[in-house]
């Protein structure tokens, strides 16, 4: 793998877990972002969160998306997907 200097390390996957739930937290608590970090990891992938990969990141929003729904409706659901998209590509 190719680090240019002053370019930041790509992140662990506990960090990717972790940004994850940190998100989650703001419109869930943190105890639940943590929480469906963890139960939609298993459920999407077979695997505990802190095996995830950016490229796992599909298949845990199509996971997260309908309990997403229930819990801060459509729109913000979209919008809270899009945010996780966007903080895990800093």
């Amino acid at each position: 793998m190719l680090v240019v200097m002053g370019s930041p390390p790509p992140p662990t996957t506990a960090t990717i877990a972790d940004r994850i739930a940190d998100r989650l937290a703001i419109y869930l608590g943190p105890h639940t972002g943590r929480v469906a970090v963890k139960t939609f990891a298993q459920k999407a992938l077979g695997r505990g969160p802190e095996t995830l990969e950016l490229g796992d990141l599909p298949k845990l929003e199509t996971a997260l998306r309908p309990m997403l729904r229930t819990l801060v409706g459509a729109a913000r659901a979209e919008l809270v997907l899009a945010e996780i998209r966007r903080e895990l590509a800093k």
